[in-house]
């Protein structure tokens, strides 16, 4: 019984930390907006040569699409030249649409000059904008991600999203402030080594990380987990002891049924010293009749 309870506890854990399902995908990154053709950036169409040119320097081709249980779909992209760019914002619409909502991005991954960012789309033609701060230029630039080719997999080496991180409604309903957004280094999951060639190499910190298959992720087991483990412990040792006294009980039972007397714990079996009572008289009665 303590064996299938431990099966159990181990069987729910994998359940908790279960992957969402996911689509390798091709992302490109563009100055002008997909559909309108509009220039958003405050360079304006007189610095699309170059706005161009550093959009597809920092886009990286793979991405990541995830699909939750409930039908929410989150887009993992991965930035080039990150030692350029202080923070990002993100925003999203669907295609054809002209209202835009603003998105709390979440840093999965950080390379030696990248970073992936994860964040929630609308559908899978979604028109992503992005607005990052480069140090050098002093001001935010701002050019649009779209994804399509979708295939099978994690091609990117991407860390996977599990079921126990899929915000809440609530926390997809934030947006950031208006100077805020996603400062690098913050709410980091892990590290990666895939990816183009500038991602950089490996770091120490790649140690925590566990690969499965072909993706790199951090093994992650949560406080709840635990507690439910320690549970499910207590109440097999519990049930192997009420299972040991029943048992007892039944043999004590038994043998007193049988008229077999019980075994004591305190005092050993002794043979006794004495005589029979019956034959004690027996012998008595015959040497008497003899004397007569």
């Amino acid at each position: 019984m303590a064996v299938l309870l431990l099966t159990l506890s181990l069987l729910t854990f994998s359940a908790l930390a279960a992957e969402v399902p996911c689509e390798s995908a091709t992302a490109t990154g563009s100055y002008r907006h997909p559909v309108t053709n509009a220039i958003q950036d405050s360079g304006g169409e007189s610095s699309e040569a170059l706005g161009q040119s550093m959009v597809t320097s920092v886009v990286d081709p793979q991405a990541l699409v995830e699909t939750a249980p409930d039908g929410q779909l989150y887009l993992t992209m991965r930035f080039h030249l990150m030692s350029n760019i202080s923070s990002t914002k993100f925003s999203v619409q669907k295609s054809g649409d002209s209202a835009w909502a603003q998105v709390l991005p979440e840093t999965t991954a950080k390379g030696e000059d990248s970073a992936d960012f994860r964040i929630p789309i609308p559908s899978k033609n979604a028109i992503v904008q992005a607005e990052c701060f480069v140090d050098a230029m002093g001001r935010d630039v701002v050019f649009y991600v779209t994804v399509n080719g979708f295939t099978s997999g994690n091609a990117g080496n991407f860390v996977r999203m599990q079921d126990s991180d899929i915000p809440s409604k609530s926390d997809e309903s934030e947006t950031t402030s208006g100077s805020g957004g996603a400062v690098i280094g913050d709410n980091v999951v892990g590290l990666v080594t895939g990816g183009s060639s500038t991602a950089g190499k490996s770091t120490e910190a790649n140690s925590k990380i566990a690969k499965n298959g072909d993706n790199v992720q951090e093994v992650v087991i949560s406080g709840s987990v635990w507690v439910m483990f320690f549970i499910l412990v207590f109440c097999a040792q519990l049930l192997a002891c009420l299972c040991f006294w029943g048992i007892k009980s039944l043999v004590c039972k038994h043998l007193h049924r049988n008229g077999q007397p019980l075994p004591s714990a305190d005092e050993p079996e002794q043979e006794s010293s004495e005589f029979p009572e019956d034959l004690w008289d027996e012998n008595w009665e015959e040497s008497e009749n003899e004397t007569r």
